[in-house]
């Protein structure tokens, strides 16, 4: 898996995005308000990988990085989380916040670090997944860049 292979998310793939999220178990809720800022990996014509960020000032949230089942363990996840770091960088992004039901372990292997949710303040509360669309329960984590 190549970079290159990363495209600008698209209006038309909202539908295919939205579609991979629910089958991933995240939530769709707001992709299309910062679809700019979404990455997906295509195969054919289906979207099998993607990563999104929504920006908040200096605080950026890395949300909805999914890949479908059937090719997962083929590095497309790590492919797209390095490319939505490279973005957030070049966009003057200090800090990737994120928040985890199921992979907490994965992003502490990519030097994200556990934080407490209620010490996240500022534009980054009012976005859909700390409004409710990730569980109370979900691991906070944080990235400084």
């Amino acid at each position: 898996m190549s970079v290159s292979t990363v495209r600008d998310a698209r209006v038309e793939d909202v539908p295919r995005m939205a579609r991979l999220l629910e089958e991933s178990s995240l939530s769709p809720e707001g992709i299309a308000e910062f679809l700019e800022h979404f990455r997906v990996v295509c195969e054919g014509a289906d979207i099998v990988g993607m990563v999104g960020l929504e920006l908040y000032g200096q605080d950026g949230l890395l949300r909805s990085l999914a890949v479908a089942q059937s090719e997962r363990s083929r590095g497309i996840g790590l492919v797209l989380l390095q490319r939505a770091i490279e973005d957030a960088r070049r966009l003057g992004i200090l800090r990737l916040v994120l928040l985890t039901t199921t992979a907490a372990d994965y992003f502490a292997r990519q030097g994200f670090r556990a934080i407490d949710r209620g010490s996240v303040t500022g534009g980054l509360t009012s976005s859909s997944q700390f409004r409710g669309a990730c569980p109370a329960t979900a691991t906070c984590m944080e990235l400084l860049l």
